[in-house]
């Protein structure tokens, strides 16, 4: 073994001082001291040996390894150097031609309107509060009024999370429906009276089409106070709706069920493209539904740590990208999700 081991540091050296660039340098590397290399396929004999002799044999190995490693490293500063002084003879750099173009970027469509929208309710006293993506079934579901097996779980098509551990069990863990997660979170926090806002994504299992996705944006507020009543709920509405598209618009509200208020309503807007005479985009109607809403029922306020006796409180949220669509002419959702510049440049 010592004679092979002799014999790989004459051809290794060899093959070092020959390599005339860093690739082939590199190549001879891996043959010789790679960890499939010749060396450590011959170190892999080792334990094979007589005790006597393993010992003065594994000297030898290292001895052999530590000159290679010392010649490398001395062949490729050598190549780099001139390599270096190859390319400062034949580069050159004109300074007097212009430089390149640099394209400034932006915000992207929701986020500009994300800051659009928290600033109108930044105003009115509304703070921004974050609850988690992936949630438990109890506040995304149970403590908004909708204990398992409840019908109204259907009208969303939920993600479920495989949690890991013993903490959870299979059904606990799920990626959040809706923004309302935050809902009793925000009243075991805060002492009324509470003023909070989100705007984040949700998940829901939908198939992509021009008008959904299984990853989307929502917004929704929370206001629980003394004397909040559906006037204010009008108020805010009607608030929002004129930021949004100009001082002629104006809302109306249609009964609507949702489990975590009542009454709940559907926030409609009166088409600003026809003025409620009816056209495509309100699809001839003259209003279309740009949020849902209602008072925090009783329940969810208990659930919350708050009385509701004292204290009654708001919710009302919408769907931004649609919103986005229908202010900036988007016929498909999934343009705002692709990163496509095209489309990007173009707000």
């Amino acid at each position: 073994m010592q004679e092979k081991l002799l014999q790989l540091s004459s051809q290794a050296r060899a093959a070092f001082l020959s390599a005339s660039n860093r690739v082939e340098l590199e190549d001879m590397y891996r043959t010789y001291l790679g960890k499939k290399g010749e060396l450590n396929v011959i170190l892999q004999e080792l334990p094979k040996l007589p005790t006597e002799v393993r010992s003065s044999i594994g000297s030898i190995a290292n001895e052999v390894k530590k000159a290679l490693l010392v010649l490398y490293e001395e062949q490729k500063k050598k190549l780099s150097e001139e390599h270096l002084s190859t390319l400062e003879e034949k580069e050159t750099i004109d300074v007097t031609l212009p430089s390149p173009k640099r394209t400034l970027g932006h915000f992207h469509p929701i986020t500009q309107f994300k800051k659009e929208i928290l600033d109108l309710f930044t105003y009115l006293g509304f703070q921004e509060f974050d609850a988690p993506y992936v949630e438990t079934d109890a506040y995304n579901f149970e403590l908004l009024n909708m204990p398992k097996n409840h019908p109204a779980r259907d009208l969303w098509d939920t993600l479920y999370v495989t949690p890991q551990g013993e903490k959870y069990q299979p059904g606990e863990l799920l990626l959040r429906t809706h923004t309302s997660n935050m809902q009793v979170r925000a009243m075991e926090e805060m002492k009324p009276p509470i003023r909070v806002m989100t705007f984040d994504r949700c998940f829901r299992y939908e198939m992509l089409d021009a008008r959904h996705s299984h990853t989307f944006s929502q917004f929704e507020v929370l206001y629980v106070d003394t004397n909040v009543t559906m006037k204010t709920l009008k108020g805010l509405s009607d608030y929002f709706l004129k930021a949004i598209f100009g001082e002629k618009a104006r809302s109306r509200f249609r009964p609507k069920y949702y489990p975590f208020v009542e009454p709940g309503v559907g926030v409609d807007a009166l088409c600003v493209f026809c003025n409620g005479k009816g056209c495509k985009v309100c699809s001839f109607v003259g209003w279309f539904e740009i949020a849902g809403a209602g008072m925090v029922h009783p329940a969810v306020l208990k659930n919350g740590g708050i009385d509701p006796d004292k204290y009654s409180g708001l919710a009302w949220g919408f769907g931004p990208d649609r919103m986005l669509m229908l202010r900036s002419g988007i016929d498909d959702i999934r343009l705002l999700y692709e990163n496509d510049v095209r489309f990007l440049e173009q707000f």
